[in-house]
């Protein structure tokens, strides 16, 4: 049910995603403008752009604005510093020299400022959603689930804040709320993924952050709510609505980089230097969000305006590759797998594409037989039906064969160490190809075999564990809890499994896989990530399961032997007894006779 709820949304985040770049992508040349003004808190006019409209008006700082004559579109261009389209017109009254007057005049067209504004947004956050998207699907976390709740803010077309500028009724009060509770997410969002990245575990200042974040977004989006709605339908100037917005953008970006900062100090070794370009592309975007508002408020310059926008605009793509790089090294994700499994689907869609494209030419068009080209077509769409699995695992194990080889010959080692198990005659030698084998043809930075014994499961065999690290898990251990309840194997990430003796940094566990005789959890094998930082891929994490399959077998098998040499023991033994027991009846019925 939660996988189902999960694809939905991830569906409908999509669906807007696209649906909105694709709409700020084809209205790009649509011009955006500015009444080049600044509102004070007594709504008098704090600075006037020398070069716009609003200038050659005759207004000038100091003017007092009359703000119940002011349109909606200008409100929200002065309280909520909405971009507006070029050449919108407005007109509002002012007091000048104490003598009241009203004023007409036009947004100034920004021209390439506005296009590349527009394109540089729905790209760049585009290219964030589909990340955060699909980190959603492949390991759904507070963390992921954070990142992709970024991106929808970044997306809203310009188009449609124009159109709510003019519009009144129900419809564009409920885009009002819309809007406010997206533009509220992000902060949020960006406080819950700086305090949890790159492990979804905030920990220090972090997890103070991780907190607070829930809290402040919903203070944010009672703010904006109120925000929006007073800026609608008031007429009375919101003047403590000025420094409130402000803070707003302020002080989640502050939290949030006071989080990374955290992270990246208590981060030890190699980690750091690959978790760099995620850290600082994520604060860039906080720097930028939080100058462009600051900014934003406090000066007309086309110039400074534009090049704050379009570093907060660029930031999201930066941030998408540093983000999908840095996860991928950290365990996330195996980008040979995505590769690989990209080029299988792609031919497989490229040559049924091609098939039916055939079919069409020949017959429906050289040969002219329409009716032909029909059959032909069921029965290529069922043949292809049929035979789609088949032509899957041949292409997938030929792609893996020949470009991803050392992968391929990985797990071929693996498969013919887990067709020999089985077989296998001594416990020690089945520990060592669940340890030694799969940290050598997988390089794995860690792996251990924990047996269970009188009490609790020991440690037999490992690979990169130190001796002060754990040698047991206690019966009631949290993950030997879960793997004899469940008996499938699990990522550790994904149960609270509060221990500090187990390895650490590169080499800390991410897979869990039981070996089960019978009903009963006989070991548990622990393994690493790759010693170049990246995730076990769904392939390596099945040839895992696989030898833990075969190790169950051989340790059935050894089981099997020593009750089978026992009971020879006992037949032997039983048979000697026999004996003995005859001679002693022999021996007595001798003595009996008379």
């Amino acid at each position: 049910m939660r996988h189902t709820a999960r694809i939905a949304l991830v569906a409908i985040l999509a669906l807007f995603e696209i649906t909105a770049a694709a709409v700020s992508i084809a209205s790009f040349q649509t011009p955006i403008g500015t009444y080049g003004f600044l509102l004070s808190k007594d709504v008098t006019f704090a600075e006037v752009d020398p070069t716009s409209l609003t200038a050659r008006a005759g207004v000038v700082a100091g003017d007092r604005l009359l703000y119940e004559t002011l349109p909606l579109r200008g409100r929200r261009f002065a309280i909520l510093n909405e971009e507006v389209p070029g050449g919108a017109p407005i007109a509002f009254a002012i007091v000048h020299d104490g003598k009241s007057r009203w004023v007409t005049l036009r947004a100034t067209d920004l021209l390439a400022i506005g296009q590349t504004e527009s394109l540089t947004y729905a790209i760049a956050g585009l290219a964030m959603g589909i990340v955060g998207l699909v980190l959603v699907l492949l390991r759904p976390s507070r963390m992921t689930w954070a990142f992709a709740l970024i991106a929808p803010a970044l997306v809203l077309p310009f188009g449609w804040l124009f159109w709510a500028q003019q519009s009144a009724g129900t419809g564009a009060t409920l885009f009002d709320v819309f809007v406010a509770l997206v533009y509220a997410t992000q902060p949020a969002a960006i406080m819950i993924f700086a305090s949890r990245f790159p492990n979804d575990r905030p920990t220090g200042m972090a997890r103070l952050v991780d907190r607070l974040a829930l809290p402040a977004g919903a203070a944010i989006a009672g703010l904006y709510l109120y925000a929006y709605l007073e800026v609608r339908y008031s007429h009375a100037p919101p003047v403590h609505l000025f420094s409130l917005y402000d803070l707003s953008v302020v002080i989640p970006g502050l939290a949030a980089l006071i989080a990374l900062v955290s992270t990246y100090v208590t981060i030890r070794g190699a980690a750091r230097s690959r978790l760099v370009p995620v850290i600082g592309s994520f604060a860039l975007l906080i720097l930028a969000d939080v100058l462009q508002q600051l900014v934003g408020q406090h000066t007309t310059n086309n110039t400074v305006t534009f090049t704050l926008a379009l570093l907060f605009s660029l930031s999201p793509a930066l941030i998408a590759v540093s983000v999908a790089y840095g996860i991928i090294r950290h365990r996330v994700m195996d980008v040979n797998f995505i590769i690989s499994r990209t080029l299988v689907y792609t031919i497989l869609t490229l040559g049924a594409v091609a098939l039916f494209t055939l079919i069409e030419y020949v017959f429906g068009r050289v040969l002219e037989h329409q009716g032909v080209a029909t059959i032909l077509n069921i029965l290529a769409a069922v043949g292809l039906g049929v035979s789609f699995n088949l032509l899957h695992r041949h292409l997938d194990e030929w792609i893996d064969r020949f470009l991803f080889k050392q992968r391929h010959l990985a797990e071929q080692r693996l498969a013919a160490v887990a067709r020999a198990l089985p077989h296998a005659s001594t416990a020690a030698a089945i520990e060592a190809a669940l340890v030694d084998d799969p940290a050598a043809t997988l390089g794995l930075s860690s792996a251990a075999v924990f047996r269970h014994g009188k009490s609790a499961y020991e440690r037999v065999r490992a690979h990169a564990w130190t001796d002060d690290e754990a040698t047991e898990l206690d019966a009631d251990d949290a993950l030997a809890l879960r793997l004899r309840a469940d008996l499938v194997a699990v990522d550790p990430n994904d149960l609270r499994w509060p221990r500090t003796d187990l390895p650490s940094g590169d080499r800390q566990v991410i897979y869990a896989v039981p070996i089960v005789v019978g009903h009963h959890l006989e070991a548990i094998a622990l393994y690493g990530g790759h010693l170049t930082g990246e995730d076990l891929d769904p392939g390596e994490r099945s040839s895992l399961r696989r030898l833990a399959a075969a190790a169950s077998a051989g340790y059935d098998h050894i089981a099997t032997v020593e009750l089978r040499t026992r009971l020879r023991d006992a037949e032997s033994e039983n048979a000697t007894l026999r004996g003995v027991e005859r001679k002693l009846t022999e021996l007595l019925a001798q003595r009996l006779q008379p």
